[in-house]
């Protein structure tokens, strides 16, 4: 199982989820709006930036066509420094509360 944590640009929100919604086997998305700063490269100075965070449960089996779907749908134009970032984690261990179920069955 991996958690899939993505940091991407609040305009970008609904191409990005509503492609994922499109995406067979994705149980669910969290969607958390969020901000930070981040270095502007061109002169040094920091820039505070709105965004958004995507948290994604995923069998393993899926997770590298997950990646490759926020990195595109997340992307404006030619791509930019502040498109924002994508994290892939091992998840050691999944239970839905509702019903106990655990590991992949959890999703």
């Amino acid at each position: 199982m991996k958690e899939i944590k993505a940091y991407i640009r609040q305009p970008m929100t609904d191409a990005v989820v509503d492609a994922l919604e499109a995406m067979p086997g994705i149980p669910g998305v969290a969607v958390t709006p969020t901000y930070g700063f981040g270095h502007v490269v061109d002169d040094g100075q920091t820039a505070r930036v709105e965004m958004t965070r995507l948290e994604i449960e995923v069998p393993d089996a899926i997770a590298d066509s997950v990646v490759d779907c926020v990195r595109e749908h997340a992307r404006t134009g030619a791509g930019h420094v502040g498109d924002g970032r994508i994290y892939v984690t091992e998840l050691a261990h999944a239970v839905r509360i509702a019903d106990g179920a655990e590991g992949e069955a959890a999703f």
